[in-house]
């Protein structure tokens, strides 16, 4: 739900390189700024001496993986190719095993190519994303390319231009031209690794596609199904030809609707909402293959148990909702991918919403814990990586220094369940190592009377998940160290942000 995202964006390469000069010192990440982050995550690490025998960190009944970690960057196809490298290496060492990518047709295609599904039609630049691509393998990071956004040749011309929306988000004329250059983007990156796809970005709003609604005998029909369906077909069928293994993901919606047709604004900019853009993709004649399903759960309040029944709105308190809606359609049964999620930690025009840095990294903590034990949840990625002017959902602040979140990032614990236990009960706590790239040994500690000491030494699952049962006497605090090397290749401490337990 990038609702500012009209304001933010970079027409062209040229622009981009004009505005990374204005901005350096608060857009550039330098590795000094990733030697801040590994400090602060070293500091206050307790002793491991003492450790217990290793157990392993599994727990019947709970998951002993974790969905897939990523980081979207905003900015990294958009600055020089030494800046994007270090963006690129900086989300490795926080723990991202994916980097989400937003993947510009029209900044990629600007002119119409002659052979549009040869990749080596001079009509394309690829110059961002092979740098982008090529540092991610270099790191064994995944690389998820969501692609969109329609070049001014492309462009249905029978939609008006408008001032409040970008140029890019007007549809297509033709559905094949998207297909055509989803086979040439497909030939050049799958063979470099890259089998992760989104089929564009939030088509149930205006910001990413536009028209959503046409008035049909007075009345205000969505149409915006209609025209993913068709984009989505043809993305679908020219990635699998190229790439039979990939594995792509559509729908992809923003979190937010208006309640159309009822109280619809008489406009054809109202924003469709998740559950009545997958019912208009279920109609017959529709149903784009894809397989898996996306959507972005941006939170509208903090942390909650409750909700709203009948809302327009799908974020990671009632995904369950989202889950059951999805059931009903032809998509019964696919796994989910969450591929933007944050919390801003200020007000900004179309989000109001904000909370303090420190609960941000409570609150990224609490979802990690959500989203563990939910077996269909394969994904979950972090939006995004750096402040900006105009959305503060970073994980670093625009100077590049790291919040308390970007510690909870790297290694996430957070006991499974919220309530507190009975005194004698045991609580189950949840984390994981995401720098780890293989199985390896965490130290669970737990702090008395002011002093962090060992509690348990476990052995992670291979994607670094772990679980432990505890028996707290009395409320109890927890975190877990551990030691390792982490995918630049250095050997690091990392300690995680210390959970409670609380005690009836």
């Amino acid at each position: 739900m990038r609702e500012g995202f009209d304001n933010l964006m970079i027409r062209s390469p040229l622009e981009a390189l004009r505005r990374m000069r204005r901005t350096r010192t608060q857009v550039v990440i330098t590795r000094s700024a990733v030697a801040v982050l590994v400090v602060g995550a070293l500091a206050g690490c307790g002793g491991v001496s003492a450790q217990s025998s290793a157990v392993k960190g599994t727990v019947s009944g709970v998951p002993n993986t974790s969905p897939l970690a990523g980081i979207q960057d905003d900015r990294v196809y958009q600055v020089p190719a030494a800046e994007a490298e270090d963006r690129v290496e900086t989300m490795a060492r926080m723990g991202s095993r994916i980097i989400r990518v937003d993947t510009r047709w029209d900044l990629i295609a600007t002119r119409r190519p002659k052979n549009p599904k040869d990749q080596n039609d001079p009509a394309y630049d690829w110059t961002a994303y092979d740098t982008i691509v090529d540092t991610a393998a270099k790191r064994g990071v995944r690389v998820l390319m969501t692609v969109w956004g329609t070049p001014a040749w492309a462009a249905d011309r029978s939609v008006a231009r408008s001032k409040r929306y970008p140029d890019f988000a007007r549809r297509p004329r033709r559905a094949g031209d998207y297909g055509n250059f989803a086979y040439a983007l497909a030939s050049r990156y799958a063979p470099r690794g890259v089998r992760d796809w989104e089929m564009w970005n939030e088509p149930n709003i205006p910001l990413f596609l536009r028209p959503q609604y046409k008035k049909q005998r007075g009345k205000w029909v969505n149409v915006s199904t209609g025209t993913y369906s068709n984009l989505a077909k043809s993305f679908y069928k020219n990635v699998k030809k190229v790439d039979k293994r990939s594995r792509i993901a559509g729908v992809v919606t923003s979190p937010a609707g208006d309640q159309c047709p009822s109280s619809c604004p008489k406009s054809a900019n109202a924003r469709t909402s998740p559950s009545n853009f997958l019912k208009g993709l279920n109609q017959k004649g529709r149903r784009p293959p894809m397989n898996v399903v996306s959507h972005h759960p941006y939170p509208i309040t903090r942390p909650r148990t409750s909700n709203f029944p009948g809302s327009s709105y799908i974020d990671l308190y009632n995904i369950n909702r989202f889950q059951s809606e999805v059931d009903r359609t032809y998509l019964r049964r696919k796994k989910l991918w969450l591929t933007e999620f944050g919390f801003s930690t200020k007000r900004v025009g179309e989000y109001s919403m904000y909370v303090s840095e420190a609960q941000q990294a409570q609150y990224l903590q609490d979802a990690y814990r959500r989203v563990r034990p939910n077996r269909r949840i394969r994904m979950f990625v972090w939006y995004f990586l750096q402040d900006n002017a105009q959305w503060g959902s970073g994980l670093l602040r625009e100077d590049a220094k790291p919040k308390p979140a970007a510690e909870v990032f790297s290694i996430p614990m957070a006991p499974l369940s919220a309530a507190p236990v009975r005194r004698g009960g045991r609580a189950t706590l949840v984390g994981q190592v995401r720098t780890a790239r293989k199985a390896t040994e965490v130290t669970v500690q737990q702090r008395r009377n002011g002093v962090w000491s060992p509690l348990k030494r476990v052995t992670t699952s291979r994607d670094g998940s772990f679980a432990l049962r505890v028996r707290p006497g009395s409320t109890t605090a927890y975190r877990a160290t551990w030691t390792g090397d982490v995918p630049s290749g250095s050997r690091q401490t990392r300690t995680s942000r210390p959970v409670t337990v609380r005690v009836r």
